[in-house]
């Protein structure tokens, strides 16, 4: 006969929520370090005394770009929980796709073979302004940064006073800077979908910032979204 007052044998420890929010982090972390290493490796693979103008501007956005997954993986790392994020499994997708679309899908675009000089010495300069600009907002960013949508401190100096997400816009400039590589209606298609999960991206993050902090309403009437004077 079982002794109904003998002890019960303790459940199965599952995973909780601050370790599996930690297994993530390093996940993310570990993702960043290896584009980091791998643009590294095409940066040593590069010969510097036999590199032109353009050349030269490739080679130092592919540094800056280092420098951003560098900031990227320590600060994932370093950052404190969010006070608020955004709800449901949507936003984390068009956190994602706003993020990466394009670039995860280059490999399968074709790059323009009959771009002159100019516009390739074009490309090159709109990625490195938009990566040397994506690793300074960074830096005043600092452990507020997130991928997806959420609330840990509000800032509004810096570049943040002139538009409320220069971290995009620095983005959508190496981006620009990237589709006149491949300028091609498969490409345009591809940055206006990308584009349109970044807006989602925005609102869902305006959002979740408007719940977590009250002056954060002022600060939209007076900053613009993405274009200085415009929008």
């Amino acid at each position: 006969m079982i002794n109904s007052n003998a002890r019960r044998r303790p459940a199965p420890a599952v995973l909780t929520a601050p370790r599996a929010e930690w297994l993530v982090r390093v996940g993310v972390a570990v993702w960043f370090f290896f584009l980091a290493s791998f643009s590294v490796n095409q940066i040593m693979a590069t010969g510097a005394a036999t590199l032109d103008l353009l050349g030269w501007a490739r080679l130092i956005s592919s540094i800056s770009l280092v420098s951003f997954f560098l900031m990227i993986a320590w600060l994932t790392l370093v950052r404190p929980r969010p006070v608020a994020q955004a709800p449901g499994g949507f936003a984390r997708i068009a956190a994602v796709l706003g993020t990466w679309l394009f670039m995860l899908a280059t490999p399968f675009l074709t790059r323009r073979a009959d771009l002159g000089a100019g516009m390739l010495l074009l490309s090159a300069s709109l990625i490195l302004v938009g990566d040397i600009l994506a690793v300074l907002i960074l830096r005043k960013l600092g452990r507020s940064f997130s991928i997806m949508a959420e609330a840990r401190k509000l800032v509004t100096h810096g570049p943040y006073s002139v538009v409320r997400h220069p971290l995009y816009a620095a983005e959508q400039l190496a981006i620009l800077g990237a589709l006149i590589q491949f300028a091609s209606v498969e490409a345009v298609i591809l940055v206006a979908v990308q584009f349109s999960f970044q807006l989602i991206r925005m609102r869902n993050e305006e959002a979740v910032l408007m719940r977590s902090f009250p002056e954060y309403a002022d600060y939209m009437l007076r900053t613009p979204r993405l274009i200085p004077g415009i929008w």
